[in-house]
């Protein structure tokens, strides 16, 4: 029994974790308060020798957002050479920009970059850079990126999310905001 054990517990853990975990982290919103980079409209660049990420040029923001892992492991910091860390949420910032939610069709590419590291441009600290996920799925998905305009969504590699997640990390916030309705505003389908 012991040697199936010693065989079986490996296999049943790489099945976990290559189908029981959500591409969110561990699935449990959390409302941080700190220093962010928000990449909900990011556009992004394929990194160079690997297809499975892609460089995203994100803002940093202060104050309340959204991850899915723990507030205190998001933390922002600054290493002994100046280096500024932070790290990718989702809040509401850029709806009072007059941002749009862009749905796109599944099968064009598109980046995850919730809970990401983050590198601030110390010419530019308002913006960072961000190395987030490469994804090609079936399902529809979201951004802020590309203006409404939908002939970027096979062109261009915006950070965004599947629709589910949109939609919890939506309702979430809305939630722990306080606030009545949603400030989700979506592109006009002409």
């Amino acid at each position: 029994m012991k040697q199936l054990l010693t065989y079986c517990l490996p296999i049943i853990a790489v099945f976990l974790v290559a189908f029981g975990c959500k591409r969110a982290g561990n699935g449990k919103m959390m409302l941080c308060n700190h220093q962010y980079a928000l990449c909900t409209s990011a556009r992004c660049v394929p990194q160079p020798g690997d297809p499975s990420k892609a460089i995203c040029f994100c803002d940093v923001e202060e104050g309340e957002s959204m991850s899915t892992t723990s507030c205190k492991e998001l933390q922002p910091s600054t290493d002994a050479n100046g280096i500024r860390t932070v790290y990718s949420t989702f809040s509401f910032k850029q709806y009072s920009e007059g941002k749009k939610v862009m749905k796109c069709p599944g099968n064009t590419p598109w980046t995850w970059c919730l809970n990401k590291r983050c590198t601030v441009d110390p010419e530019y600290p308002n913006k960072a850079i961000c190395l987030c996920d490469v994804v090609r799925s079936a399902e529809d998905w979201i951004t802020f990126g590309g203006s409404c305009d939908t002939s970027t969504c096979n062109t261009a590699y915006w950070s965004g999310a599947a629709l589910k997640d949109f939609d919890e990390g939506n309702v979430f916030m809305t939630k722990r905001l306080g606030l009545d309705l949603s400030p989700v505003k979506w592109c006009q389908i002409e």
